[in-house]
């Protein structure tokens, strides 16, 4: 989206139109939920959280119309929510997505499923401050700086919780890899 549309939709989000928040769900939701059930392990879950953050979006209108980067906002708003989720449900650590459905008969198609679960399985047992780190890095899309500020943090912790965490990841997959190899 281009500036000018972001300050075309800023003005609407101020002026309370509800096409400007169909826009902004239109734009944000789908980032937003990755990001929440990234967190919340669980799609209900994260429907919930989307659907509270923007209701929060909602109340804060001028704060959103205001913001430098909507998106970004937006998608915290998502972030927030979740975390006040998983903390109403003692949900801080490690969390289980919910089964994916089985991959095709072909080969190739069972060890990507393979290699996805590996994936989900180490997303899973990554500490809490790195999976979401991860989440808004990957999921949400944002800088550095915005995660940090999303998390209390500064820019370069962020930065390093989202390298740890893929440190982390690089490492536990080549070990499984290399693990499966040898047998």
């Amino acid at each position: 989206m281009a500036i000018d549309a972001w300050d075309a939709l800023r003005a609407d989000l101020a002026r309370g139109r509800e096409q400007a928040f169909a826009e902004l769900y239109d734009r944000c939701a789908g980032p937003m939920f990755r990001v929440a059930r990234r967190m919340l392990g669980a799609d209900a879950d994260a429907e919930d959280a989307v659907h509270q953050a923007f209701l929060d979006l909602l109340r804060a209108r001028r704060a959103l119309a205001n913001a430098e980067d909507p998106r970004a906002y937006a998608i915290v708003a998502a972030r927030n929510a979740a975390a006040k989720a998983a903390t109403r449900r003692g949900r801080t650590e490690s969390v289980a997505l919910e089964d994916s459905p089985e991959p095709a008969g072909e080969p190739e198609a069972a060890d990507r499923g393979e290699r996805d679960e590996r994936l989900e399985r180490e997303l899973r047992a990554l500490p809490a401050e790195q999976r979401e780190a991860l989440a808004l890095r990957i999921e949400g899309e944002l800088t550095f700086e915005a995660i940090g500020a999303a998390l209390g943090v500064s820019p370069n912790t962020a930065a390093s919780r989202v390298r740890y965490a893929l440190e982390r990841l690089r490492s536990k997959l080549a070990a499984s890899t290399d693990g499966g190899r040898d047998r």
